[in-house]
C-alpha cells in the first residue's frame, strides 16, 4: 500500500471511531448503557487498527489488534501504560455486555465511564498520529 493510500485508510478509522464515540454518546442519552459500552469499545478498536496502520501493522481480530498495539505502543513506551488498562478494561466489559446475558447491565456511571476513557483514548492515538505526520 503506497502512503498515501495508507494516510487514507487512516483517516477512515478514525472517522469510524469518532462515530463510534457519537453513537455511544447518543446511545447515554436514551439510557443504552449496553450500546453506549459496547460503542466506547468499537472507537477504542478503530482507533488502535488506525495507530497499527501507520507502523504498517494490520490485525483483524480484536485480540490481535489489543495484542498489537499493547506490543507496538504501549511495551515500547510510545502511550503511556493506562491507555493498555483502559483497552483491557472496555474489551472486558464488551464483551461481559454483550456475550453474558445474565452479566449485569452497565449502570449510567460505569457507559460514562467508558465513555470518556474511549474519548481519551482516541483523542490520544490522533495526538500520536499528528506527531509522527500520519495527519495533515
Amino acid at each position: 500500500m503506497d502512503d498515501r493510500a495508507r494516510r487514507d485508510l487512516i483517516r477512515l478509522w478514525l472517522e469510524k471511531a469518532r462515530d463510534d464515540l457519537a453513537t455511544a454518546e447518543d446511545d447515554l442519552k436514551l439510557n443504552h448503557t449496553r450500546g453506549a459500552v459496547n460503542r466506547s469499545y468499537y472507537a477504542i478498536f478503530h482507533a488502535a487498527t488506525a495507530a497499527l496502520l501507520w507502523l504498517g501493522e494490520e490485525r483483524v481480530k480484536h485480540s490481535g489488534v489489543q495484542s498489537a498495539f499493547g506490543e507496538r505502543f504501549i511495551a515500547t513506551g510510545l502511550f503511556e501504560p493506562e491507555y493498555g488498562r483502559i483497552y483491557t478494561r472496555a474489551r472486558k466489559e464488551r464483551e461481559e455486555a454483550d456475550y453474558q446475558p445474565a452479566s449485569p447491565v452497565p449502570t449510567e456511571a460505569e457507559a460514562n465511564t467508558r465513555l470518556d476513557e474511549s474519548r481519551r483514548f482516541v483523542m490520544r492515538v490522533e495526538q500520536y498520529l499528528r506527531e509522527v505526520g500520519a495527519l495533515e
